[in-house]
């Protein structure tokens, strides 16, 4: 929750005075926060059996008065020593150095494969780190949520480090084979080096299953056509104009199950060829796959002592 016990305003005054008289400047600071803090408590948003994190910026003057408040009245409060920008870099230092002592283990496989289902009834029995979950993105040209809006990529780092905090960092963590980007987020780079690292699983389908899970997957597109449109604006610039044609009479004429053939065809294995999820590696482990179900996925990690 945001409570500001100086508003933007009020902290320009604040801080254009402190400069000439930094007494008078603290004397009138510490007047708006009295009367700010006690609208705060006014509005009765915190319950005595909660437990409650008060933090700023910095960790200065202004988290401090809230905090000393909350505290004399008998909440159950914490201050956050340092502030934001402290947590920031215990964040930006986890990734840069802490990350190195996890175990990655990576799900590959061509777009449509069903990589995010498989991972999904995986996490029932192994520790999983759902990266487009918490990107809300699906990672592909079609990968925007409608109505879902991604974290900024501070916001995606945090989740992303919560998430890891609360894994046995001695087990094996599974992760979808990604881009370093999310739609606009970058995975930060040396989780995205550390996945590489270990195992490598590769579901292998056919394009009619690929087709049939693609639809059932994103069923709001053939509901709200008119959500494809910033696809097929990204689409047209990227692939030959005779293909693009394909697609796009495909979609008009909705003929879903061509049009998603057509893409796959046209853009996914063509594009995607290279990318460190579809490119051809000795060490993968090869899982056929003739359903792609939860039932199907199930059944296969049950069976494989590789997710053991």
């Amino acid at each position: 929750m945001n409570l500001p016990v100086l508003n933007n305003k009020e902290r320009i005054i604040i801080g254009t005075q402190y400069k000439e008289n930094s007494f008078e400047a603290r004397k009138q600071g510490a007047a708006l926060i009295n009367h700010n803090i006690s609208k705060i408590i006014k509005k009765n948003i915190f319950d005595k059996k909660d437990k409650v994190l008060i933090y700023c910026w910095r960790g200065g003057l202004r988290s401090l008065s809230l905090y000393l408040v909350l505290k004399q009245i008998g909440f159950d409060v914490e201050i956050l020593e340092g502030g934001y920008k402290s947590y920031r870099k215990y964040v930006v230092n986890f990734f840069e150095d802490t990350i190195e002592h996890f175990n990655f283990n990576q799900v590959k496989g061509v777009t449509g494969v069903g990589k995010t289902l498989f991972l999904k009834n995986l996490e029932k029995s192994a520790q999983v780190l759902d990266l487009e979950g918490i990107a809300n993105h699906k990672g592909s040209i079609l990968g925007d949520i409608p109505k879902v809006q991604q974290p900024n990529q501070k916001m995606f780092e945090t989740k992303l480090f919560e998430k890891l905090e609360t894994f046995n960092r001695k087990k094996k963590i599974w992760v979808e084979s990604e881009s370093i980007k999310i739609g606009k987020l970058n995975i930060p780079s040396k989780l995205w080096k550390k996945m590489d690292e270990g195992i490598s699983i590769k579901l292998i389908s056919t394009v009619d299953e690929r087709v049939k899970f693609i639809l059932k997957d994103y069923k709001y597109f053939t509901k709200e056509p008119a959500l494809m449109q910033n696809a097929m604006m990204v689409l047209k610039k990227i692939i030959k104009k005779e293909d693009y044609k394909k697609i796009e009479q495909n979609l008009e004429n909705k003929n879903y199950s061509s049009f998603v053939e057509c893409l796959i065809n046209h853009h996914y294995d063509k594009a995607y060829k290279k990318t460190r999820s579809e490119i051809d590696d000795s060490n993968d482990n090869i899982i056929h796959i003739d359903k792609i179900n939860s039932k199907k996925f199930l059944e296969i990690i049950k069976n494989n002592k590789i997710f053991t």
